[in-house]
């Protein structure tokens, strides 16, 4: 890939202890639709609006690239990230490419309300499509506490586009962990990694 940067960009190695850890939009849509593709009959209790935006999010998926744009020129944000090979495996890049550790709520997790529905169809976890699962073109971004509300609110007004934070950055002694609601740690799969094979990936 060739080209020229206008400004200075936003990498991936610049978290800081302390930023808190957030996600454009919501989690899991692109794994449903591949899910309802492979294994949907005729008769799976899926509503036709709820399949319809899975299978497109999964076939067709749209790149935050707008909101990447004005997160970057917005301040207060520190690190970013794509969340192609999704959120464990990205979290995890950022923070090893930072020299940090961070912490994921999986209660803060946006899953998205059509991933659920085609989840409980198909009796499947959808936050572990969530977490676990690449392909979503979501954003994460590591940003100073004191400027998440303003960015959420400015970019939902410039681009309709949420922004949930779902941990904080920490030191890297504590490595990349996830925690319950009771701040108990839960196993979270790894998702997708490029040129590695022998896992489902998306």
């Amino acid at each position: 890939l060739l080209g020229t940067s206008t400004r200075a960009p936003l990498r991936r190695s610049t978290a800081r202890v302390g930023d808190l850890v957030a996600v454009t939009g919501s989690l899991g849509r692109s794994r449903a639709g591949l899910a309802l593709l492979d294994r949907a009959g005729p008769d799976l209790p899926v509503a036709a609006t709820a399949r319809a935006d899975v299978v497109a999010a999964h076939l067709r998926p749209c790149p935050r690239v707008r909101e990447g744009q004005w997160l970057a020129a917005a301040g207060g944000v520190s690190a970013m990230i794509d969340l192609s090979g999704g959120l464990a495996t990205d979290v995890g890049h950022l923070a090893g490419e930072s020299a940090v550790g961070a912490r994921v709520h999986v209660d803060q997790v946006p899953v998205a309300t059509t991933a659920r529905a085609a989840a409980a169809a198909l009796d499947e976890d959808a936050l572990v499509w969530a977490t676990s699962v690449g392909e979503d073109y979501e954003l994460l971004i590591a940003c100073a506490p004191h400027a998440l509300a303003g960015l959420a609110e400015g970019l939902r007004r410039a681009t309709g586009t949420s922004l949930t934070a779902v941990g904080e950055i920490v030191d890297a002694g504590a490595g990349v962990c996830f925690v319950d609601g009771h701040g108990r740690g839960v196993r979270v799969a790894p998702g997708f990694e490029h040129f590695v094979t022998g896992h489902g990936g998306a």
